[in-house]
């Protein structure tokens, strides 16, 4: 339930009681016990609320290309409450799908994801029911505490993939993750980031670091904010070091040897917010698209022989000449449809010669044409917002 909902009910002049209702488990199940698998199918969000399947594959940008992202879909489910449960279950290249319910803590635990896992997070569900003349007050009350029992989140632990493959990950809230990353993807191959939160602890350097050759990733209806490093600079400049991006595509300007042709990356429907820096791109490919940057000192970041092209987009609040740009002057951009307030449009870098015809995949499904409506759609649907089937 929005909090736009939460005004409206308010106008009507009458109370309401949320009911959370867990749900029964995903899939059904025959008369002999067997479950019955929902498929996983393409389905195009738009205004409306994006319905998911435990069992979806990815099917957009570079992880839907070179062999499908399919995650452990077929296998079995397996629901987690702790952290010790959670490692288990992702642990090893065992197909699985592992669903997170509740706030999982984990003080400072890194948990290595093995290859062919789902792992989605599973938000519960809400009924609301209507009450002539309900006292408004303790409506309230009931509101705020269903949002904090149906929140799905990992507390103090971070994800990583270290030479992982055909993984998914869906609909999480991370947050005071330990480590340099909230998700670390390193020699990984194959991986969907989806429907995440992902928020900073104040200590690590990057929420999503995508490193060491990895390659056909997509990091789409994600929500980046709050990530302020303390070794970012308040505002740099173009003679800066540039602070720690919060999605972070390459780690070092001299790995070129492990990562060139490779880092294929689609970054799309993302809101950026109240980050030192959103995108830091070397040596790879990337396609970012239809997403909101906002209250930013730095934007992307091509540097290192990096292309990316960038479309669609809007910019609200970016520092002087850091909307798209190349910190060691080395990058590639190709930059359209896309809008700009303040100046944060100038010093472009060269020009990438991309085009929606050689980014290597289909994606007008998917596209927002219309580029004046992506601050509001990115805002209402980006983050933890699927709804499962169950």
């Amino acid at each position: 339930m929005r909090v736009l909902e939460f005004l409206l009910l308010l106008g009507t002049g009458t109370g309401a009681v949320a009911v959370a209702l867990r749900p029964k488990g995903p899939g059904h199940h025959d008369s002999e016990g067997f479950r019955t698998r929902l498929p996983a199918i393409k389905r195009q969000q738009d205004d409306g609320q994006e319905v998911a399947t435990y069992d979806d594959a990815c099917n957009i940008g570079f992880c839907s290309v070179w062999g499908a992202t399919i995650g452990g879909w077929g296998a079995n489910y397996t629901t987690v409450k702790t952290v010790d449960e959670l490692a288990s279950a992702v642990s090893g290249t065992q197909e699985g799908v592992i669903i997170v319910e509740g706030a999982v803590t984990g003080d400072g635990r890194v948990v290595e994801v093995g290859s062919g896992k789902t792992i989605v997070g599973n938000p519960g569900s809400c009924r609301w029911f209507f009450f002539p003349f309900f006292p408004f007050y303790i409506y309230i009350y009931i509101y705020i505490y269903t949002l904090l029992i149906l929140s799905t989140a990992l507390s103090g632990i971070a994800l990583s993939l270290n030479s992982s493959g055909n993984v998914i990950i869906r609909n999480l809230r991370i947050f005071n993750a330990p480590g340099a990353a909230a998700i670390s993807l390193a020699s990984a191959r194959s991986v969907w980031v989806d429907h995440c939160e992902i928020s900073g602890s104040g200590t690590q350097d990057h929420l999503l670091s995508i490193t060491h050759g990895t390659d056909y990733v997509s990091v789409t209806h994600n929500r980046f904010y709050s990530h302020r490093p303390a070794s970012a600079s308040a505002v740099p400049t173009a003679a800066d070091v540039p602070a720690p991006a919060a999605v972070n595509v390459g780690h070092s300007d001299a790995n070129a040897e492990q990562d060139r042709d490779k880092l294929h990356v689609t970054l799309a429907r993302n809101h950026f917010s109240d980050v030192a820096s959103a995108v830091s791109f070397r040596f790879g490919t990337g396609h970012l698209f239809n997403s909101f940057y906002e209250k930013l000192d730095d934007g992307i970041d091509t540097r290192a022989g990096a292309r990316v092209f960038v479309e669609g987009s809007g910019f609200d609040g970016i520092g002087p000449g850091r909307a798209v740009y190349s910190s060691t002057e080395d990058g590639f951009a190709t930059v359209t449809a896309s809008w700009f307030v303040g100046p944060g449009a100038s010093f472009m870098p060269a020009q990438a010669n991309m085009t929606s015809e050689n980014v290597g995949y289909p994606y007008d499904w998917f596209y927002w044409p219309d580029t004046s409506t992506v601050k509001d759609r990115v805002k209402r649907w980006a983050g933890q917002t699927l709804e499962l089937m169950v």
